[in-house]
């Protein structure tokens, strides 16, 4: 069994993407409202993956450009565009020199679980600060995000997930409560001798954690939520949905 630790290497084969492409439309729903922009906006999303929530977003009107690392996810977003009739552009960019001039766009979204991935809590502070430089002022962010508490909340030590080529991944995770990381080990136990081991290692926040960065980047939280439907933020939340305005 080959072991694969690079982070960047894993981003690339899109694992860990976090997404539900049935759900994408109910959510989409929600979280465009707190975009609080017109439609016709130029919107980037980072972390795009197979670019389920950009065809949403841009079904409403929006001006979308999703970025990702991932060329299968790449092909696969452009593919599913063309086949919708959609004018989403999808780019690849590194998460933190992101191929764009100053202020090009209204507003930015995040869904996902990949931001915590981009490294430690100084390398997500550059990819906010890398954010904002391409936001115009009073642009909007708004991040759809695990939430450290409601995670820990239903925490597993063994799990099963099914990625999105269809594969079966056996998760093995640790908390590493000092760093506020989860690790884990996602095992290919289908592929035999071909099987890999891929070490993961991402960033799991409470708002108030997030907020730090965000203000440290140019932003300011406006409201927060616990789910897709605008409930409460509590500690059994998986999900954190934040609004933010770039100063």
């Amino acid at each position: 069994m080959e072991a694969v630790l690079d982070r960047k290497a894993i981003f690339k084969l899109g694992y860990h993407w976090v997404g539900d492409e049935e759900e994408a439309a109910e959510q989409i729903e929600f979280v465009r409202r707190l975009l609080y922009l017109p439609v016709g906006s130029k919107i980037l999303m980072p972390f795009c993956g197979p670019g389920w929530y950009a065809h949403e977003l841009s079904m409403w009107g929006f001006q979308v450009v999703g970025t990702e690392i991932a060329h299968s996810f790449l092909q696969e977003a452009k593919l599913r565009g063309q086949r919708l009739g959609l004018s989403t552009s999808f780019l690849y960019a590194e998460t933190l020199k992101l191929p764009f001039r100053d202020e090009k766009f209204d507003g930015a979204m995040v869904i996902g679980n990949r931001f915590g991935m981009t490294g430690d809590e100084l390398t997500d502070l550059e990819f906010l600060r890398e954010l904002a430089r391409v936001i115009k002022p009073q642009g909007r962010f708004v991040a759809a995000l695990p939430h450290r508490d409601g995670v820990l909340n239903s925490f597993q030590e063994r799990d099963w997930e099914t990625m999105v080529d269809g594969s079966r991944m056996l998760i093995f995770r640790k908390w590493d409560a000092a760093t506020g990381q989860m690790w884990e080990e996602w095992r290919d136990v289908e592929t035999g001798q071909n099987s890999q081991l891929f070490i993961v290692i991402y960033r799991a926040y409470t708002l108030t954690e997030l907020d730090n960065l965000l203000r440290k980047s140019g932003f300011s939280i406006t409201n927060a939520f616990g789910n897709f439907a605008g409930g409460e933020l509590t500690h059994k939340s998986r999900w954190m949905i934040v609004q933010s305005v770039k100063l």
